[in-house]
């Protein structure tokens, strides 16, 4: 009689382990990513507030991802895409005021290429706790952004790479501890390249402010910099702000948790001979794996890479934006 009532007692307490056991995959297979974050603080008993896009983006809450030995991995910075690029004039005769690189022999450049971009970055040092004038924390970043333009349907040629930019940065954000409006300050000095040769070398330095708000499931980022001066001899592109531009903004709408609508402008802010550049981009999930977004992407104006700063044009792309990781 012992023996049976063991016996029962241990089946249903393996039923019952069985009945409780979290049933993680279910909640992966969520596509929303609203309703995966409900589903796992369900499974766990932890029910945290909605971090938004900026407090994610950028850690100003400090629940960040350290491993256990309080190292940060690598997180997205920038988008990250792959996209089919048509352009309404392709740059096949590049140029700039530089005495090393007057204007090249022409090219036969298709206007078809494929876009893509990877773009990350880390966190390398913090001061969690502060209280400077508006700010209640402090971070440092290094970021990293490439951006490459392959002539991949242009067989003819060996379909090679038209362009590749590198953009390697170091980063400050001094977060206002906000729940809304006004959340974070971005000091940041950046270097952008081409690494080519003369006369296709293309490279300038920046220290800029960048200021970003937030309401919602919307937020806006302001940036403004300041080149650092070259020497006209080591100068690839002096007349590089009075087209590529001065200023810009980025703005984010999310109103479903779903669709993304970004726009981006720059300007040259000049009176007298206004230049600049125009970006939409739209994306919503798609079922390719759980790991990107089909994007349509809608751009006019200068600066669309290093190469093309001072070329104007048109582009249409549409592709995949790759999902946080």
């Amino acid at each position: 009689m012992k023996r049976a009532a063991l016996f029962l007692l241990c089946a249903c307490a393996a039923v019952s382990a069985q009945a409780v056991k979290p049933n993680w995959k279910a909640c992966a297979e969520k596509p929303n990513d609203a309703e995966r974050l409900a589903c796992y603080d369900k499974l766990t008993g932890q029910h945290y507030a909605d971090r938004s896009a900026l407090t994610r983006a950028w850690d100003l809450d400090g629940r960040g991802n350290p491993d256990a030995e309080g190292i940060r991995r690598l997180e997205p910075y920038r988008a990250n895409r792959l996209l089919v690029q048509h352009t309404s004039r392709i740059n096949n005769q590049t140029a700039s005021p530089a005495k090393q690189n007057a204007a090249t022999a022409p090219f036969t450049y298709q206007p078809n290429e494929l876009k893509f971009q990877f773009s990350a970055k880390s966190e390398i040092g913090n001061f969690r706790e502060m209280d400077l004038l508006w700010f209640r924390n402090f971070r440092i970043w290094g970021g990293f952004t490439q951006q490459s333009y392959w002539q991949l349907f242009n067989s003819s040629q060996s379909s090679p790479f038209r362009e590749t930019n590198y953009e390697p940065e170091i980063i400050g954000t001094l977060g206002t501890g906000q729940a809304q409006g006004w959340k974070l300050l971005n000091i940041g000095l950046s270097h952008q390249s081409n690494g080519r040769d003369n006369p296709f070398s293309r490279s300038w330095n920046r220290v800029y402010l960048q200021s970003g708000w937030e309401w919602g499931s919307h937020y806006l980022l302001a940036r403004s910099w300041w080149r650092v001066p070259e020497s006209a001899g080591n100068d690839d592109n002096p007349d590089i702000q009075q087209f590529w531009g001065r200023a810009e903004m980025e703005m984010h709408w999310s109103p479903d948790q779903d669709d993304e609508v970004i726009l981006l402008a720059r300007s040259n802010l000049s009176v007298g001979q206004p230049r600049g550049f125009v970006q939409l981009d739209w994306s919503t999930p798609v079922r390719f794996w759980h790991l990107a977004r089909l994007s349509m992407q809608l751009a006019t104006g200068y600066g669309h890479s290093l190469i093309d700063y001072n070329h104007k044009q048109t582009t249409l792309s549409l592709g995949l934006t790759f999902k946080d990781w």
